[in-house]
């Protein structure tokens, strides 16, 4: 696992009706500042439920802060954009993958960002890969990731990307559909306590659901 990586979470609010031309754009890989030296991109998604419409986020890995910031200096914002920020994070645990297999690939996202005590950084991402995984990825779900932003801060904020097939597919691997029939009374139990106590040491969050887009590659 690449624990050892920098994500780049850059969220962007696109200008009013500028969407159908970032999707083509980004489709073919002309996107403005879509492909940076040293960088490899995660994901491109634009939000369904939770933001605006015009709320797209792409997520870029590199290999150190140095490389980061060397692609910061020929940046080039498209002129699609209204507003952009940006966010840098480390992985905590055993996803993201160094290679995602195409098997893992889902159509929409969870992006779900939640803050904690830092001292109980530890726990989640023990309640996360030992309870919570394993029970919605036996739903077919499937974990991209889960990070820490970089820098001082108290609440810890924490992202969590998980890939669903449709809205529906998400909705149905919430606790309270219940039990599916494929997994048992103790698994089912053993994923419900930890997801409960994961709750419960999260102070606040957000969760907005995503549509991936394809993105073409480097025109270099």
């Amino acid at each position: 696992m690449p624990l050892d990586l920098i994500y780049e979470a850059r969220s962007t609010s696109l200008r009013h009706g500028a969407l159908p031309e970032f999707i083509q754009q980004v489709g073919s890989g002309a996107y403005p500042g879509l492909h940076r030296p040293g960088g490899e991109v995660l994901r491109v998604m634009g939000t369904q439920i939770g933001a605006p419409e015009t709320d797209v986020m792409c997520v870029t890995a590199f290999k150190d802060i140095a490389s980061w910031e060397a692609s910061t200096a020929e940046y080039a914002r498209s002129p699609l954009v209204e507003s952009e920020s940006v966010r840098l994070m480390k992985p905590v645990a055993e996803r993201p993958l160094s290679q995602i297999p195409e098997e893992h690939r889902r159509e929409f996202f969870g992006y779900r960002r939640f803050h904690i005590d830092p001292a109980d950084l530890a726990e989640v991402v023990e309640m996360s890969e030992n309870g919570v995984w394993p029970r919605i990825e036996q739903q077919d779900a499937r974990i991209l990731g889960l990070w820490r932003t970089i820098g001082a801060e108290y609440p810890q904020e924490v992202t969590l990307l998980t890939g669903y097939h449709s809205p529906s597919h998400w909705e149905a691997t919430r606790v309270w559909t219940g039990r599916p029939d494929n997994i048992s009374d103790e698994e089912w139990e053993s994923s419900r306590r930890r997801r409960d106590r994961r709750a419960e040491i999260t102070r606040s969050q957000r969760v907005h659901l995503m549509k991936n887009f394809e993105f073409g590659p480097s025109r270099d």
